[in-house]
């Protein structure tokens, strides 16, 4: 089980994200912009940050960089519809500048869960190298 803090300014999208991670065992925290997700991942420890990019106050990737730049290595998966635009030209630079991962909206259930736990996966291993090399 992972706590997994989802900011989204969207009510739906976040009860839709914790229903389908609560499901699938994972404990869910909620925020509703860039800003308070960094306030909750400064004082929570959490094990995985899905981030909208489209928000009010902090868009996602000024929280990625804010995140990256403050020296965070929690795993981040960035979301997004696009908006009026197409979706990867948000994404992408989501990817390059931080995020483990990417998923377009609509979230499909087993698509998100799978993507959760590949993340994870990928940031267990990565502690767990980082650990023995430091031996």
């Amino acid at each position: 089980m992972a706590i997994i803090l989802i900011a989204d300014d969207d009510p739906i999208v976040r009860l839709t994200v914790s229903e389908f991670l609560e499901a699938a065992g994972h404990s869910v925290l909620e925020a509703n912009d860039g800003q308070e997700a960094l306030d909750m991942v400064a004082t929570v420890q959490i094990d995985l940050l899905i981030v909208d990019m489209l928000m009010p106050n902090m868009d996602g990737l000024e929280t990625i960089l804010a995140l990256r730049k403050a020296g965070s290595g929690v795993p981040i998966i960035a979301i997004s519809s696009g908006g009026r635009m197409d979706r990867s030209t948000l994404l992408r630079p989501a990817a390059v500048f931080g995020a483990n991962a990417t998923l377009s909206k609509p979230l499909l259930r087993d698509v998100l869960v799978a993507t959760v736990e590949a993340t994870l996966g990928n940031a267990m291993r990565e502690m767990a190298a980082k650990a023995d090399h430091a031996r």
